[in-house]
């Protein structure tokens, strides 16, 4: 009786031909899907909350979790925030599973959340830092920049978008704007402001008292009217005052909340004399030759002085090179009156020499050519063929 020889073996090896093809198309498909070791992931979707309306003065806080390493991975921590609201800051903390937390107090990567933990950004709004008026929403955002523990790289860093909404409803009103711009102030010239306080509550006046401010510069006084307080703030700078003022003026209130009525009092201070924008003339011209006087009506810095004791008028008192030697020769100098500042002038510069090289020196104006007070403006004039 004739054997029965098995089936050819090739025939089993088609399901495991297809089986191999298919686990090796996997395997593709799988590895690349896998993001190279250095990859950037990209931004998770921005996290938001509405603290809806909120009394002027107080302060009202948040918490958002981010699981960074559901999201984002291992190995990731957060070296800070960039908040767009001058009245919002941040604070970071990690919380575990069980809601102990502990803050970050020093950005680094031993702060990394661990395996249960999340890191908390904890957003703290104070109103009180923003003016004192009724406001409609206002939309604002936290950017949580994360970094990867491995590698100090910008161009490795994650941005987590955090996004939050606020309303202002203020107790009171002020007129005519909520806050107090002195604007330029010379020492020679104080700058005298006043606003008008009065409730923005239905049926409930307010009583205002206790004006006070943290610079001394800054003198207060209020005066009562028929239904309103008028709120009378002066500035008094001292000699050798520059730079700019900054300062926050407070007002108490009769209100059960206890409500602080602060108010921003900014200024900048500037000299008795000034030249503006900047105290320098610059020109390009064909310096050899004098310009048509037409060309130099441009050509100007506006010149003020502050001190009202002294004369309107400005006066030359010298021009020179950069050698110190007199320049005078070399440049025809006019003053322009300013319609409704009579103690401005228009100082108008035009090259009126004869050289081929570029010219640098000094004006100096004056009210008194022996006694000052003096006013240098740089003087610069570039030589160019075709102007």
């Amino acid at each position: 009786m004739p054997l029965r020889m098995p089936a050819p073996r090739r025939t089993l090896l088609w399901p495991c031909l297809i089986a191999l093809a298919a686990c090796g198309r996997d395997s593709i498909e799988v590895a690349a899907a896998v993001p190279p070791q250095n990859a950037v992931p990209q931004s998770p979707p921005a996290l938001t909350h509405d603290f809806g309306s909120i009394p002027h003065g107080e302060v009202r806080m948040h918490d958002f979790v981010l699981d960074v390493r559901q999201q984002i991975g291992e190995g990731w921590y957060s070296p800070g925030t960039h908040v767009d609201c001058s009245c919002a800051r941040t604070e970071l903390w990690l919380r575990s599973k069980d809601g102990s937390e502990r803050p970050i107090a020093i950005y680094s990567p031993d702060t990394a959340p661990r395996d249960g933990e999340s890191l908390v950004i904890r957003t703290i709004l104070d109103t009180s830092k923003r003016e004192a008026v009724d406001t409609k929403d206002l939309d604002s955002r936290v950017l949580v920049v994360l970094q990867r523990t491995s590698s100090r790289d910008p161009q490795q860093r994650v941005m987590w978008p955090l996004q939050f909404r606020f309303r202002i409803d203020a107790p009171v009103r002020v007129r005519p704007v909520a806050t107090i711009d002195f604007e330029r102030v010379a020492p020679a010239k104080p700058r005298r402001i006043t606003l008008s306080l009065s409730s923005d509550l239905p049926e409930r006046a307010v009583a205002f008292r206790n004006p006070k401010c943290e610079d001394p510069r800054v003198q207060l006084a209020l005066e009562a009217q028929d239904g309103f307080t008028l709120l009378h703030a002066s500035l008094l700078p001292q000699p050798g005052d520059s730079g700019n003022l900054r300062a926050i003026v407070t007002v108490d209130t009769d209100l059960e909340s206890g409500y602080q009525l602060r108010i921003a009092a900014v200024a900048a201070f500037v000299p008795d004399m000034e030249a503006i924008p900047l105290p320098k003339l610059a020109i390009r011209a064909d310096l050899r030759q004098a310009q048509r006087e037409d060309k130099a009506g441009t050509q100007y810095v506006l010149a003020t002085d502050h001190d009202e004791s002294r004369p309107e008028d400005f006066l030359v008192a010298r021009i020179v090179d950069a050698n110190g030697k007199d320049a005078s020769a070399s440049w025809a100098i006019t003053f322009e009156p300013v319609v409704g500042e009579p103690r401005s002038r228009r100082v108008h510069a035009r090259w009126i020499g004869s050289t081929t090289t570029e010219f640098r020196g000094e004006l100096v104006l004056c009210k008194d050519v022996a006694r000052g007070p003096f006013l240098p403006i740089e003087l610069v004039a570039l030589h160019d063929k075709n102007p």
